[in-house]
């Protein structure tokens, strides 16, 4: 069966290989199915109905969501990086807590002391 994606700009021949439902489409971006509703609501991503359900190209999903230029970093990732980039930092301070502790003791002296009530 020859299924068209047609869009304001052109129509592109698709075979179902190249149909994704929502879920299948979150998957392959990295996103939540929710991101992929809004992508089809805002006009950025092409979609038809099948029944009740969404389905959009492939093609299209991948090209949106830049799959193959960089996935997204998962938290533990992030985490490592980020500790990675702090060993070889040395400050005053060991954490916010110590400047935010420092910077009260700071304005405190400013005013001439903490007055009572």
């Amino acid at each position: 069966m020859d299924r068209r994606w047609c869009s304001s700009i052109s129509c592109v021949k698709s075979s179902p290989a190249d149909e994704l439902d929502v879920k299948a489409a979150a998957r392959v971006a990295g996103r939540t199915a929710e991101t992929i509703r809004r992508w089809v609501w805002s006009g950025r991503l092409s979609a038809q109905r099948r029944g009740n359900r969404l389905v959009v190209a492939r093609g299209d999903v991948e090209a949106l969501a830049g799959v193959g230029e960089q996935r997204p970093l998962s938290l533990a990732e992030w985490a490592r990086l980020a500790e990675a980039a702090m060993r070889g930092r040395r400050g005053p301070h060991e954490s916010a807590a110590d400047l935010v502790i420092e910077e009260r003791r700071r304005r405190l002296e400013e005013v001439g002391g903490h007055r009572s009530r």
